[in-house]
Parts: C-alpha cells; structure tokens; sequence
C-alpha cells in the first residue's frame, strides 16, 4: 500500500512540473528581458516563431487550442494557466492567463519582491515541451513633478538625464523652444544662468506619459577666486587663488600692456612666480620694491580656458600701498552728477554694409580695477543687454557685451562693486556708417591759381583701400597712389598716409577754373565700390562783407535824400501861377516895344 502511494506521487509530480532537461527553449514575446515599473503590470507569452512575431494561431481541432498545457513560475512557486483562474501574489500582484490560444501571462500591480526569472511551460498539442525564461527586473519610480539640477559654472556643456532613464520604455526632452529630442539624455551647451527642459517619459504597463520639468542651474560660485595683496618692506605679492588647480597662469599690466607667466619657480628681473602653486591653483606675482612707475595701476592674473574666456583676479597697485587689495571708485550725490557731465565718450567707428545679408557684430568691453557685483549695457533704445560670461569675468573687472546690428548712439556701460555704490559709467559714441569710408574734406573753399590744394577722405577702422581714384567736375578719372610716382609736369598727385593706411587724398598742383565743382572720391574695400562726394567751391566775398557793403550803401542813399530835400525847401518863395504861352509872349513882346 505504501509502495503504490510513492509511484502515485512520482506520476503525478511527473505530470505538474515538466522537466527541463527535455523541454525546447522557445522566445518570449516581447522580449526575454523586462524591466518595468513597480506597481505597473506586463504581458509575456511563449513565441516559438522567434523575436516578435506573433504566433499564427493553427487551426483548432475539435475545440482546443494550440496548448494542451501552460503554467508559470515565479520564486519557485508554479501557477496554473489552463483555466481563467486568477491567481494573487501578495496583496496587490495577480496573474492570470493571457488568452485560451496562447500560453502566456499577464500580470497586473507587479512588486518589488517579484523581481526574479519567471518561467513559462507549455505543451503542444503534440506533446513537445516548450520553456520560456522571462528576467524581470522592477525599478522603483520616484514620480517628480519639478527637478533642480545643477552644474558647475566651469563646463561649458552639460547632460540633461530623464529621472529613471534605464526603467523607461520610451523618452523624450523638449527644451524651451519647442526643439524635442527623442531620448532619455540630451547634452546641451551652457550659454545662460537658468535652462528649463521638460522630459516626457514613459514605463511598461503605463498608456500615459509622466512629464517632468528639470531645471538646469549653472553654479555661479563654483570657480569662485580670491585676491589677496601681500606687502613686505621688500616686495608686494598679488595673489590668486582657484578653486580648482589650473593649468597655466597670466599677469598682465594695463599700464603698458606687459604679460607674464607665472608658473612654479619662475624669475624676471624684479618679477617673479615663486609662491606660484598651479597643483593647487595659486597663482602669485611678487614685484619687487622699490615700485617702478610702470608697476602702478591696473594688474589682472588670470588663466585662459578658451581663446575668449578668462577667469582671475584684478588689483589696483597704488604708489603707496594701501590695507585694501583695491579702491574703490564710487561717485555719490551732486558731485557724481557733475562728473557725469564732464565724462567723454570713447568713439566706435562701425561698418554696416546695407547691400549684405549678414549681420554686424560688435563687442563692447567695459573694465574697472575692482571686483563686480554687476554690469549692464544701455543702448539709445529702451532695453539693457546682459554680459557675456559674467560669472567669470566678473572677478577680473571685466564686462563684456556683444550686440548685433548696433545703432548709432551713446551707449553707457553701467557697474557696480561688491559694496554697493552708485554704478560707475563707461560712455561710448557709436557712429554705424553704410560705408566703410567717410570724408577729411567734405568742403574746399580756394581761388584759381591757389596751389597745393588737398582733398582727403579716409576709411573706418583704417581700413586699407585696394583702389584709389578721383572724378573731377567734369567726369574725367584720375588714379592716385601712394606707390605711383607722377610726374614733375602732372597736376594731380596722391596725398595722404598710404592706401594701406587707409587714406585716399588728391593733391591739385594748381586750382584752375574747371576744378571747381562737385569731385568723387572712389575706392574699393574688400573687393566692393564705394563713393564720397566732395565739393570745391570757389572763393567769394563773405556774407559779413556784403552785408556790411549793403547797410553802407543803404545809409549813403539815406544821406542823400535828406540833402536833396533840404536843398528844394530852400528855393520856395511864394505861391505860384500858372499862364499860358499866349499870355507869355505877349507880355515879353510888349516889354520889348
């Protein structure tokens, strides 16, 4: 009786769980690997057919499907499949079967504790033993609504990582300007404080997206420097210490434009770098005393990590040295008002050629001898322009600004210290001309015969010219040049510094009558044509002068009348008669009888 139990068991255990060692392994639908969210369901089933094409359905004989037999197992625990009984795993996992025509799963609020190989076994309608191993690997989400990141100040780029990029089925990054990017991480290029990106992303077993913002946050303090001014009775040491070791230093003297490296152990002449550590991010200058009137004023230690990005350190060397490693310069009350008055204004010469499509670019650079809090441009337009790279220029004294298409004007270049004065500005005159060239001599004012007489015009930005010549009045072309000798007979020579300099000026020997008139200055700059009038007019007397002749005139013809009127008031005697000429002749022929 025991003996027959023992063979019952074995049968039946033969019968529930297949063996493996005799089963074919047949592909997953959709994939033998899954990684999904906790709490999300999935659905998998054997696909002998391979990858993921699904399983064509044969045909059904007598009412039964393509499996005879289908069950799971998971953490060593088998749940049938023959039947649409729905299986509990824990308090919030079910399982159940995926269809009467497929041996497969679906499984719905999967856990945590589920994370494991399940196993799918079915049995064909011709017996043959098929297994399926699915790896499932559970993640869990933290759903955020909103997410701060933040990046060091000293990259130039940076990485925008969706939360959960590797649980994720499907991502994609919208930045501010509606650009998407169809995936989980996007590098993007660091050109402003604050950068918003939306990240839209979804999971297995989710029909919806999860939509995240990530904030991109620049740390502003991250390259942090400071200065210190060490003084003895032999030297004075400006330091500059980084946060971060840097790689090679500059010392650069505003005051004659001298530059230095400074690097471990170097010496030259009264300079040198010897309490200079780049391992560690020192960088130190040590002048030795008595100071040179070249060594007061302005100093800037910096490091250059690109072409046209600094960062560093400034110090305002005084002739007697001050506690303060800088002063600061600060107008206050009605006296700042006045000031302001009396500031002048740096000239900008820009070139703006209305016949190109490309825009003009212009770079305005502000500096003080001390550390910023701030800076801003103003333009004649309403609107203030933001400075380029401020975070590290800042340290060094410097503003910079670049502005497209600039409008002629007064600009001011506005900034402020650390302490927080009234704002220090810097005024530039800006001139934008269609032209890259403009007349020395808009008006000549001369007589015939008068010699040696110049026309000049010139370029912007001294320019060099290709081509120089004049129209005279007439139409007639005359080619100057500096590398041409005329010769001793010619009326028309060049004047001016040189063509390469820039300058395009005419020399008349001798004015004659046909000089006078309106002249054209022609010259060619970077392989285009231009033209300026100018005008030599011929000498006359002035305004002053015939003004002066007509009051003289006017008073003399004033004088006259009053003694011609004098006089004929003198000669009246009497009343007078009138007679004919009868009566005439015979009052003159009676006197005669």
């Amino acid at each position: 009786m025991l003996l027959s139990h023992i063979v019952l068991i074995v049968i039946l255990a033969g019968v529930c769980i297949p063996s493996l060692a005799l089963a074919d392994t047949s592909p997953i639908f959709p994939t033998n690997k899954l990684t999904i969210a906790e709490g999300a369901g999935f659905l998998a089933f054997l696909n002998p057919n391979g990858g993921t094409e699904l399983l064509r359905q044969p045909r059904v004989i007598a009412g039964a499907g393509p499996w005879i037999h289908c069950s799971v197992s998971v953490n060593n625990v088998q749940y049938s499949l023959d039947s649409d009984q729905v299986h509990r795993i824990g308090d919030k996992t079910t399982v159940e079967r995926y269809d009467t025509e497929r041996c497969g799963v679906r499984v719905k609020n999967l856990q945590k504790a589920l994370e494991a190989s399940w196993t799918l076994y079915g049995t064909d309608q011709t017996g043959q033993e098929k297994t399926g191993i699915l790896e499932v690997t559970v993640t869990s989400i933290k759903f955020i609504d909103e997410l701060n990141v933040t990046v060091s100040g000293s990259a130039s780029t940076a990485t925008v990582n969706c939360p959960d990029k590797d649980g994720s089925r499907y991502c994609r990054i919208i930045d501010a300007d509606q650009v998407v990017s169809e995936s989980c991480t996007k590098t993007v290029d660091l050109t402003q404080q604050i950068s918003h990106f939306w990240c839209h992303t979804m999971f297995w077993g989710a029909m919806t997206e999860r939509i995240t913002k990530i904030n991109l946050i620049v740390q502003e303090d991250d390259r942090d420097v400071k200065a210190t001014v060490v003084e003895t009775e032999d030297h004075i040491v400006l330091s500059c210490q980084y946060r971060s070791p840097v790689s090679l230093c500059r010392a650069l003297s505003e005051t004659d434009n001298r530059q230095y490296l400074l690097l471990d152990g170097h010496l030259s002449g009264r300079y040198s770098a010897y309490n200079t550590k780049i391992s560690t991010g020192l960088c130190s200058l040590e002048i030795k005393k008595p100071l040179a009137p070249a060594d007061v004023g302005v100093w800037r230690i910096y490091q250059q990590l690109n072409p046209t990005d600094y960062t560093g350190c400034v110090f305002d060397v005084k002739s007697k040295r001050l506690a303060k490693a800088r002063q600061l310069i600060r107008t206050r009350g009605p006296t700042a008002k006045s000031n302001r008055l009396e500031l002048t204004a740096t000239d900008i010469e820009i070139f703006h050629d209305p016949r190109s499509s490309s825009a003009t670019v212009t770079e305005l650079t502000c500096a003080v001898p001390y550390e910023m809090d701030y800076c801003y441009l103003s333009g004649p337009t309403a609107g203030d322009y933001a400075p380029q790279r401020f975070d590290r220029l800042k340290s060094l004294g410097l503003c910079r600004f670049v502005v497209t298409n600039i409008t002629s004007g007064v600009w001011a270049c506005g900034i402020n210290d650390l302490d927080g004065a009234e704002d220090h500005l810097t005024y530039y005159n800006v001139s934008v001309y269609q032209q890259p060239g403009r007349t020395v001599t808009e008006q000549l004012t001369a007589s015939s015969g008068d010699r040696e007489q110049r026309l000049l015009c010139r370029t912007i930005l001294d320019l060099p010219i290709d081509i120089c010549r004049f129209v005279d009045p007439s139409g007639e072309v005359h080619s100057v040049s500096n590398q041409i000798k005329p010769s001793t007979d010619a009326r028309y020579r060049y004047y001016g510094k040189g063509l390469r300099e820039g300058e395009c000026g005419l020399e008349i020997v001798e004015l004659q009558d046909k000089d006078f008139g309106r002249w054209k200055c022609a010259f060619k700059v970077r392989g285009r044509e231009y033209e300026i009038s100018m005008d030599i007019v011929e000498e006359a007397m002035s305004v002053g002068a015939i003004i002066g002749i007509s009051i003289a005139a006017t008073i003399g013809l004033g004088i006259i009348g009053i003694f011609a009127y004098r006089k004929l008031n003198r000669r009246y005697t009497g009343p007078t008669y009138t007679v004919s000429s009868s009566m005439a002749n015979v009052s003159t022929a009676s006197h005669q009888s």
